[in-house]
C-alpha cells in the first residue's frame, strides 16, 4: 500500500511536473519569438522612418512640397508598409499614402511620449487590435523642427508564424508528456523495491539498531549514495553514542579521582552530589552523610565567612579563589579555596550550584611562615652593617637597606623606585660594571673605593647578578673595611720589620764590610799624613773613591731597607718591575747567604704595572726570603746552597688560559716568577701556605705571615699568584700582574747628576755637627755662603734676623728642642715665601708630605753628596714664589 501510495504520487507529480514545463517552455519560446520578431519589424520601421526624415528635410526647409507625394508612393510598395504620412511641424498632413487624408492632422495619439526637436527621438507604438506597428520620427535641420514623418507597418505576417509555432510546440509537449509519464511508471516500479528495503531499515536504526544492513542499488546513483550517506550517518551516530558513553565514564573517573574536592548543591543549597576528595576534605567517610548536609547552613565555619561568600555571589554571580574557614565532621576548621558558579533557569532563578574546594591549610601556613622568613631576611639586611642596594634590569632601585640611607643621608622611601643614576653621583663611575655583569652573568669585586662624601672611608664593593623567575638585576654590596685595612697595614708592617730582621744578620755583615772599607782608608790616610809620608793624588784620588763608593753602598743599603719597612697608605702608581726586581736583587746579594746564586731574568721592555712600589718589591723579597730559606735552613742534613731566579715574560690571554686561571680578567699580564731549588713542598702544604700565621719553620724563626700578605697584596692590585712545586725539586711562585697601557711609563732610576754652582746665603738647620758643618763645607765649595744652626729654635732666629739676606734654609726633620716642621711654621709666619729644603735620615714620610703640603719646596734623604745636594737647592731656589 505504502508502495503503490509512492508511486501514485511520484507519477502525478511527474504528470503535472511535465506538462507544466511544457506549457511554460512553449510560452516562452512563443513570446521570445514574437518579441523577437517585433523587435526586427521595430527596427525595420525605425530606419525607413530615419532615411525617409533625412531625405525630406531638404523639401520641408525649401517649403517645396510637391515631391513628398512621389516619395510616399515609392516608400508604400515596401515589404510591410501599409501607409506613409508626412506633416509638416503643426502635425498637418502634407503627403500621404491616402490622399483622402491630405490637408488633415495628423492623429498625435500616438505620439504623445515622442520629444520634439531631436532627429533621434523615435516613438514607436503597437497597436495590437490592429495588428499594426506605428513608427513617428521628427524631421529635424540643425534642432529645427520642420515636421513628423510616421510609417504604419503590419504585423500579420508576424503574428502568423507566432500562431504555426505555437501549434507545434503543443504537439511536441503533449509527445514529451506522454514520454514522460511512461518513464516515470518504469521507474517508479523500480524504485518501490529499495524504497521499502530503506524504510525498514531506518526503522531498525530508529530503534537502536545500528548493524542493520543497508539495501544496494547500484543502478541508481542517488540510491548508492543515499545508502553510502545513511551507513556513514549510522557509523558516526554508534561511534559518537560510543563516544559519549566513554566521555561519560572518564568525566565521571575524573569526578571521582579528582583531587580537589567538587560537590553539587540545590537552588537552597542542599548538596546533590559530591566526589571522594570533598568526602575527605571535610572529613566524612561516606557520602550519604555528606549528602545530607546544606552547604551554606553546615559548612562554613562562622557567619562571616558565609556573609563574605553570598555577596560575591549576589555581585558576580560567581566566587573565585575565595579562601573561607570551613567546619570539618570534627568541628575543626581548614583553610579552603573555595570556586563557585550558579546554574539558573529561564526566569533566573537560581536551580544549582556547582564548584570546587581545595584544602590549603598547609599551603597557608606555608605561607605564613615564608612571610616570617621574608621579615626575618628583611630585618637581617636592615639590621647589617654592610650597604646593601639591589636594582632591576632598567638600574631601578629595588633594595636600599639602613646602612645604605645612613651612609648616603638618603632615606629608602626617596631611593626605592628610581633610577640608581638619579639618586647619587656615586654610583655614575660604575656604570661600566653595570653592563658588564648584565652581559657576563658574574660577579665583579672592587677593593678600596671610597664614597665621594667621606674620602676618608674604605669601602669593598661586590656585585652580584640577579637571575629569579625570569627577572635580572643586579645586587650591590660596600663593606667598610676603613678599620680592616688599618689593622692590615699594621700587619704588613709587622711583616715588613719580621723581613728585615730577617736580612739583619747578613745586612749587620755587609755593613760591617762598608765600614771596614771607610775605616780602613781613612786610617791609612791618617798614618801616612802622621808619618810624614808624602800621598801622590793619583794615590789620594784613590783613597777618596774606594770611601764614595762604600759611603754610597751603604747609603743604598739603609735607603732600601727604609723603603722596605717605612708604613704609609697604600699609593697605585705606574712601577716598571724590572726596577723593583733590580732593587731587591741589590738587597739581596748584601744580605743572602753567599752560598745563593741570584740570576735575574729582566724583560726586555719597561714592565709596567699599576702597583704600589713599596708593596711590590715587599712581596719579591718575601718570596726570595721564603726561596732563601728553603736552600738553606730547611735543609737539615745537605749542604746550602742553590740557585734563586727571578724572571719576567709577558702573557697573552687567550681562552685555553682562562680555562686554566679563572681568575684571569686582563688581556695580557706580566708574569713575575720567583724560582728555587730547594726543598719544596708537598701539596697538603701547598693548600695553606697562603692561610695567615701558617709556617713550616720552627718556632720563633717565622710567623707565617709573608706569603698571606703577599698574597693579600696581589690581589688588591688586581693580580693573582700560583705555585708549581714537587718535594726535593724546589719551588716556583708566578705572580700575575696586569699590563699597564703603554701610554703610560713608570718613573726610572736616576740619572748621574751635575754639580750645580751658586751664590746666596743659604740657613742650615741640622742637630747632627758633623752633618752640619759637612754640609756647610759642601755648599761653601760650590759658591754659597752659609749660616748654621744645631736646632729648630737657634734656626729660627737667625732666619727672623738675617731673614732679608737668607735666600733659602735647609731644614732638617728629626731635632731636639724644635722639630722640624715647627721651626718651618715659624719660618713661614716670619715670611710666607721663605723656601726650605727638608731633610732626613727617613725616607718621605707622612711628617715630611705634611709639611710640603704646607709649602715645603723639595726634599732629600740623607746620606747625601754634593750633587745631589746641589741639584735639590737649586731646584728649591729657582721656584717662583707663590
Amino acid at each position: 500500500m505504502t508502495s503503490f501510495r509512492l508511486r501514485y504520487h511520484l507519477l502525478l507529480y511527474v504528470s503535472v511536473l511535465t506538462f507544466l514545463l511544457t506549457a511554460t517552455i512553449i510560452s516562452l519560446y512563443t513570446a521570445r519569438f514574437k518579441e523577437h520578431a517585433i523587435t526586427g519589424l521595430t527596427e525595420y520601421g525605425k530606419a525607413i522612418t530615419v532615411n525617409t526624415s533625412f531625405s525630406l528635410a531638404d523639401h520641408l526647409f525649401a517649403e517645396h512640397y510637391a515631391p513628398l507625394q512621389e516619395f510616399v508612393h515609392e516608400f508604400s510598395s515596401r515589404i510591410n508598409v501599409e501607409a506613409i504620412e508626412i506633416s509638416d511641424e503643426q502635425w498637418n498632413i502634407l503627403a500621404a499614402t491616402d490622399i483622402e487624408k491630405l490637408g488633415t492632422l495628423m492623429p498625435r495619439d500616438v505620439t504623445t511620449d515622442c520629444v520634439p526637436g531631436r532627429q533621434e527621438d523615435i516613438c514607436v507604438r503597437l497597436i495590437a487590435d490592429q495588428q499594426q506597428l506605428v513608427v513617428t520620427a521628427p524631421i529635424v535641420i540643425e534642432d529645427l523642427q520642420l515636421g513628423w514623418v510616421r510609417v504604419y507597418l503590419t504585423t500579420a505576417e508576424v503574428m502568423a508564424h507566432v500562431a504555426v509555432i505555437q501549434r507545434q510546440g503543443a504537439l511536441t509537449g503533449f509527445s514529451c508528456w506522454f514520454l514522460a509519464l511512461t518513464l516515470g511508471f518504469f521507474v517508479m516500479h523500480r524504485l518501490s523495491q529499495p524504497l521499502r528495503k530503506f524504510m525498514q531499515a531506518t526503522e531498525s536504526i530508529s530503534r537502536g539498531d545500528f548493524n542493520v544492513d543497508l539495501p544496494v542499488s547500484r543502478w541508481v546513483w542517488e540510491l548508492e549514495k543515499f545508502a553510502e550517506a545513511l551507513g556513514v550517518m549510522t557509523s558516526a551516530i554508534a561511534s559518537r553514542e560510543q563516544d559519549l558513553r566513554r566521555s561519560e565514564k572518564k568525566f565521571r573517573q575524573l569526578f571521582e579521582r579528582a583531587m580537589d574536592g567538587i560537590f553539587v548543591a540545590d537552588g537552597h543549597g542542599n548538596l546533590l552530589d559530591v566526589n571522594p576528595a570533598m568526602i575527605d576534605i571535610l572529613g566524612y567517610e561516606a557520602k550519604k552523610d555528606v549528602l545530607a548536609l546544606n552547604f551554606f547552613r553546615d559548612l562554613f565555619f562562622d557567619d562571616e565567612n558565609l556573609q563574605l561568600f553570598q555577596g560575591q555571589l549576589a555581585k558576580n554571580g560567581f566566587v573565585q579563589d575565595l579562601e573561607p574557614e570551613l567546619k570539618k565532621k570534627d568541628d575543626s576548621k581548614i583553610t579552603a579555596s573555595l570556586t563557585c558558579h550558579t546554574v539558573r533557569d529561564e526566569q533566573g532563578t537560581i536551580t544549582r550550584y556547582e564548584g570546587l574546594v581545595s584544602d590549603i591549610t598547609v599551603r597557608k601556613n606555608a605561607e605564613q611562615e615564608i612571610a616570617k622568613m621574608r621579615n626575618f631576611l628583611n630585618n637581617i639586611i636592615e639590621s647589617m652593617p654592610s650597604m646593601l642596594v639591589t636594582v632591576d634590569k632598567n638600574s631601578i632601585v629595588t633594595q636600599w637597606n639602613t646602612a645604605a640611607a645612613q651612609q648616603t643621608g638618603i632615606p629608602s622611601t626617596l631611593a626605592i623606585g628610581k633610577k640608581i643614576w638619579d639618586i647619587t653621583p656615586f654610583f655614575d663611575k660604575y656604570a661600566k660594571h653595570f653592563d658588564e655583569i648584565t652581559r657576563d652573568r658574574q660577579p665583579v669585586k672592587l677593593h678600596r673605593e671610597q664614597m665621594l662624601h667621606d674620602e676618608e672611608r674604605l669601602y669593598d664593593m661586590t656585585f652580584f647578578p640577579l637571575v629569579a623567575n625570569g627577572t635580572s638585576g643586579i645586587a650591590i654590596r660596600l663593606d667598610d673595611i676603613t678599620e680592616l685595612e688599618k689593622k692590615e697595614q699594621q700587619l704588613r708592617q709587622a711583616q715588613k720589620m719580621e723581613s728585615v730582621g730577617t736580612l739583619a744578620g747578613g745586612l749587620a755583615h755587609d755593613f760591617n764590610n762598608v765600614l771596614c772599607g771607610i775605616l780602613g782608608n781613612i786610617s791609612l790616610m791618617q798614618y801616612k799624613i802622621e808619618q810624614k809620608q808624602p800621598i801622590p793624588e793619583a794615590q789620594l784620588h784613590e783613597y777618596l773613591s774606594r770611601m764614595a763608593s762604600s759611603g754610597t753602598r751603604a747609603a743604598d743599603l739603609v735607603r732600601q731597607l727604609l723603603t722596605l719597612s717605612r708604613q704609609q697608605e697604600i699609593d697605585l702608581v705606574p712601577v716598571d718591575l724590572n726596577l723593583s726586581i733590580k732593587h731587591v736583587c741589590k738587597i739581596g746579594e748584601n744580605t743572602f747567604d753567599k752560598s745563593i746564586e741570584i740570576v735575574n731574568k729582566p724583560a726586555p721592555e719597561p714592565a709596567n704595572v699599576l702597583a704600589d712600589p713599596t708593596q711590590v718589591e715587599q712581596v719579591i723579597l718575601n718570596l726570595c726570603i721564603n726561596a732563601v730559606h728553603a736552600m738553606t735552613l730547611m735543609r737539615e742534613n745537605d749542604p746550602w746552597g742553590g740557585t734563586l731566579t727571578i724572571g719576567l715574560e709577558k702573557i697573552i690571554i687567550d681562552d685555553l688560559f682562562r680555562k686554566s686561571h679563572a681568575e684571569a680578567s686582563a688581556d695580557a699580564y706580566w708574569r713575575l716568577t720567583v724560582s728555587d731549588t730547594g726543598v719544596g713542598m708537598e701539596s697538603k702544604t701547598v693548600a695553606k701556605i697562603f692561610d695567615p700565621f701558617f709556617t713550616t719553620k720552627e718556632p720563633g724563626k717565622g710567623t707565617g705571615l709573608g706569603l698571606a700578605m703577599a698574597y693579600n697584596i696581589i690581589k688588591q692590585q688586581n693580580g693573582f699568584v700560583n705555585v708549581y712545586t714537587e718535594p726535593g725539586l724546589g719551588s716556583t711562585f708566578n705572580i700575575y700582574l696586569p699590563c699597564l697601557d703603554q701610554g703610560i711609563t713608570a718613573a726610572k732610576e736616576a740619572a748621574e747628576v751635575l754639580i750645580v754652582a751658586g751664590q746666596g746665603v743659604i740657613l742650615v738647620v741640622d742637630d747632627d755637627e758633623v752633618i752640619r758643618e759637612t754640609t756647610r763645607d759642601m755648599l761653601e765649595s760650590i759658591g754659597y755662603t752659609v749660616i748654621t744652626a744645631p736646632d729648630g729654635r737657634q734656626g729660627v732666629e737667625l732666619y727672623r734676623q738675617h731673614q732679608d739676606r737668607i735666600a733659602a734654609v735647609i731644614l732638617d726633620m728629626v731635632m731636639p728642642v724644635m722639630s722640624g716642621k715647627e721651626a718651618y711654621m715659624e719660618m713661614k709666619q716670619i715670611n710666607e715665601q721663605v723656601k726650605v729644603l727638608l731633610v732626613s735620615g727617613f725616607r718621605q714620610d707622612a711628617r715630611v708630605e705634611a709639611v710640603m703640603q704646607l709649602g715645603g719646596n723639595n726634599f732629600l734623604q740623607k746620606p747625601y753628596s754634593l750633587e745631589t745636594l746641589a741639584k735639590s737647592l737649586q731646584e728649591v731656589l729657582d721656584k717662583p714664589q707663590a
